[in-house]
């Protein structure tokens, strides 16, 4: 017997998926009742508007009839058609005998193709922008959990000014915030495409209503409400533009470039030694070197966002390519494309979650680093007291440049001293008062406390709120 084991799968679906309802979501039966409910929701809206050859019976049987699917004949069927939708077509037909002279009246291919597309999309999007919000929480738990936890901001991936943990932290979720916005910008703009005929025209449709253009309006506003769209496509030639599927693709290009950003960033401190992802009890970090802890999952991250960076590239060929009122130049990519990239946006999303749910802070290590460099951030503080003074700012600027130049080539062999590098009678007048805060690294943070409390308050819960499932779990990885 042939296991799964014996043929390739998408490890989106097997290995980093398999327990999301994306995969269900987006699965070829779940097209094919789709399919079918468009044709339920056309033919009430036709006989709902008068047209006498669709009646009730064959809807009822159709809705009977609507998860029964005989797959075996329906793969003959579209060996044979080369027809994907006229064999769902016949099979639906066979079983529902009184509905099978209507099934699909007036429509065309992509009335139930890109449809029931949308909806899926749809429905993928609105699982994904929950847990985008939960990933976007469990970031700003961490952050305000290290909002006073000072650390050593970079800058050319250089030692630069003090920084907190929490401050870094909400930088990293205001990328992310901002990827969930453009997201959920476009679902609440999406667009269905309705009933509009071959090319686009409603000429069929315009004919079984006997030319009543309000008719074939009502009809398209029906099947609209019916699949619970806000806004549809006015015109279109036989598919809606591409472009929104540009748009979407686009969308979650952003999170994969603002979650490389901070999965990169994460493995960076991990390599300084200040952060360190989860890394579970018999996890093993190297087959060759069993004392390693490597980021793998920020890697995979990574990994998966390039995916998504790369993506617009495919969706704006498609678009491009579209010939007149309709090219086939679409078909193939789009089905592999969309699903693809809704899959690896779900499995990002959910490594990142299991990151940030686990993400611990090497305090000890972060404190050395800063007590390393404080005698050169106390210069910065001095050079502003100085001005107070009514020194020179660039004169300033000169003498301590000059100084901490000096004191970092001594750094390699000996622990710097701020008393011993601010010797020079030039910082005689604020000496005293850098030594006092140095002391305490937190005075070198500037807002940082009240900036991470300030954002997470009043732009990331608020922006959330309504997508945030307050009762979500945290993620176990499988791999």
């Amino acid at each position: 017997m042939t296991t799964s084991e014996d043929k390739f799968e998408s490890v989106l679906s097997t290995r980093y998926c398999k327990n999301s309802p994306l995969v269900s979501i987006l699965s070829e039966t779940n097209k094919a009742t789709l399919w079918r409910q468009l044709w339920i929701w056309l033919a009430e809206a036709e006989k709902e508007l008068g047209l006498k050859q669709v009646t009730q019976e064959a809807i009822d049987q159709m809705k009977t009839e609507i998860n029964h699917f005989d797959w075996p004949f329906i793969r003959s069927e579209e060996r044979k058609l080369k027809h994907d939708v006229m064999a769902h077509n016949h099979a639906f037909g066979k079983i529902c005998p009184l509905a099978a002279g209507i099934i699909h009246l007036g429509a065309t291919s992509c009335f139930v193709q890109d449809n029931a597309d949308l909806i899926a999309f749809r429905d993928s999007i609105d699982h994904i922008l929950k847990r985008f919000a939960t990933v976007i929480d469990r970031l700003a738990t961490f952050s305000l959990t290290n909002k006073e936890v000072v650390t050593v901001g970079r800058t050319h991936y250089q030692t630069a000014s003090l920084v907190t943990v929490g401050k870094r932290g909400v930088l990293w979720a205001q990328e992310l915030l901002m990827a969930f916005q453009s997201l959920a910008q476009f679902r609440d703009q999406m667009r269905f495409r309705g009933i509009k005929g071959a090319t686009g025209t409603q000429d069929s449709f315009l004919t079984l209503f006997g030319g009543d253009e309000s008719k074939v309006e009502a009809l398209d506003e029906l099947v609209t409400k019916k699949a619970d769209f806000k806004h549809r496509f006015l015109i279109t030639g036989q598919t809606y533009s591409r472009q929104q599927d540009a748009q979407l693709v686009f969308s979650l290009s952003l999170l994969g470039a603002a979650a490389k950003k901070v999965c990169t960033d994460i493995r960076v401190l991990q390599a300084f030694g200040e952060l360190l992802e989860p890394f579970e009890k018999d996890q093993i970090g190297s087959s060759a070197m069993p004392y390693k802890k490597n980021p793998m999952k920020s890697e995979r991250c990574c990994s998966l966002a390039r995916k998504l960076i790369n993506a617009p590239q495919e969706a704006l060929t498609i678009l491009a390519d579209q010939g007149l009122e309709r090219t086939l130049d679409d078909s193939a990519g789009r089905r592999m494309l969309i699903p693809d990239v809704l899959l690896t946006a779900e499995a990002l999303l959910t490594t990142l979650q299991n990151i940030f749910e686990g993400l611990s802070v090497q305090t000890e290590n972060v404190k050395k680093i800063v007590e390393d460099e404080i005698a050169f951030l106390g210069l910065e503080k001095a050079m502003m007291m100085l001005t107070e003074e009514g020194v020179d700012r660039q004169q300033a600027h000169a003498v301590i440049r000059k100084t901490a130049l000096e004191a970092k080539q001594l750094q390699a062999t000996q622990k710097v001293d701020i008393r011993q590098t601010m010797a020079d009678p030039f910082f005689d007048s604020v000496r005293d008062r850098v030594v006092g805060l140095v002391s305490n690294p937190i005075n070198f943070t500037g807002r940082c406390v009240s900036q991470t409390v300030n954002f997470i308050d009043n732009e990331l819960k608020p922006t959330i709120a309504k997508y945030l499932d307050q009762s979500a779990g945290n993620v176990q990885l499988d791999v």
